[in-house]
């Protein structure tokens, strides 16, 4: 028999020395909200970012996605309900832009994805300089939009730099921005030029990441250099590819200094952009209404690209 007095306290908050202590569940939930304090401090800052200049826009665009209005008389708005996005798909020259910058997403694509690839493979070799050479080609990538397209404007108009070392040889001048054959491709050809720089430091790292036994044993094995990449190095690679692709698509799909600076949606529509139409449409036509209802069109496009995204990177090929 116990004659002393009883101890009323759990076993769970007593410890070794008879003290009352709290439960391990509760310390580290003690710890957590004493943590979250100054995590919300330093989050607050980019959450108020975030909020003003990202929610709170695509907000104002929502609302003005159903109303017809002038950015001239703004309080005279109509109510129009789904018109504006009926008319996305009812309307020939917006029909036109989509059709113009799928064309123009799938050109950079077929470009970018296999001539990174063949530069990060030179890349990833023992070459001397090699630091340099990355830089060079990485460059244009940290290079102003406006800049890149100000400067093939220089090389590409009819008087421009091309055309001029094209007249000293008697060849004719080409019109590059003004014919409606070669306006699209041109500044497709520019967009690669920008481009290609990250898409190739991303399949650079992708390639460090392959395990050199692999390469090794499957030229033990007789496997050439061409065997070897189409079996072992482009299957290790699907998850890079496949964000290159992503990543590639939605800065294709966003581009608007191009049309605006090098043709200005010219000759005919054949550069009309999505996002250039959209400027368009808001502010040198007045009809910012529609052209929201144009660009949640575009975002629902980028969500859409992101959720296919997520569900092709579950590959069955890791490393």
């Amino acid at each position: 028999m116990h004659s002393g007095p009883i101890d009323s306290t759990p076993l769970a908050v007593r410890d070794l020395g008879g003290s009352s202590t709290l439960p391990p569940r509760r310390r580290s939930q003690s710890k957590i909200g004493k943590g979250a304090l100054p995590a919300l401090a330093f989050l607050t800052p980019f959450l108020l970012l975030l909020l003003v200049f990202q929610y709170i826009p695509l907000a104002v665009m929502a609302r003005s996605s159903v109303l017809d209005y002038s950015l001239f008389n703004p309080d005279n708005a109509t109510f129009v309900g789904a018109a504006n996005f009926i008319r996305i798909f009812t309307d020939a020259e917006t029909i036109q832009s989509l059709l113009i910058t799928f064309a123009f997403i799938l050109g950079v694509l077929i470009l970018v994805v296999p001539a990174s690839f063949a530069l990060a493979v030179f890349l990833n070799g023992k070459l001397p300089a090699r630091a340099l050479v990355r830089t060079m080609i990485f460059l244009p990538v940290v290079t102003s939009s406006v800049v890149v397209a100000t400067l093939w404007t220089f090389l590409l108009n009819e008087t421009g730099l091309i055309n001029s070392v094209l007249a000293t040889v008697g060849i004719p001048s080409a019109g590059f921005l003004t014919d409606t054959t070669q306006a699209l491709p041109a500044i497709i050809v520019m967009t690669v030029w920008q481009q290609v720089g990250l898409a190739t430091v991303l399949f650079l790292g992708g390639l460090q990441a392959v395990p050199a036994e692999l390469s090794e044993a499957a030229h033990m094995d007789g496997a050439g250099p061409l065997r070897r990449t189409l079996s072992i190095t482009l299957p290790l690679l699907s998850r890079t590819t496949l964000f290159i692709v992503v990543v590639m698509t939605v800065f294709a799909l966003q581009a608007f200094a191009p049309a605006y600076i090098m043709t200005g949606g010219a000759p005919q529509g054949t550069t009309n952009l999505i996002i250039y139409h959209i400027y368009k449409t808001a502010f040198i036509l007045q009809q910012p209404g529609y052209a929201s209802a144009m660009a949640l069109v575009v975002l629902a496009f980028a969500i859409i690209i992101s959720l296919i995204q997520m569900r092709l990177l579950r590959t069955r090929w890791n490393y």
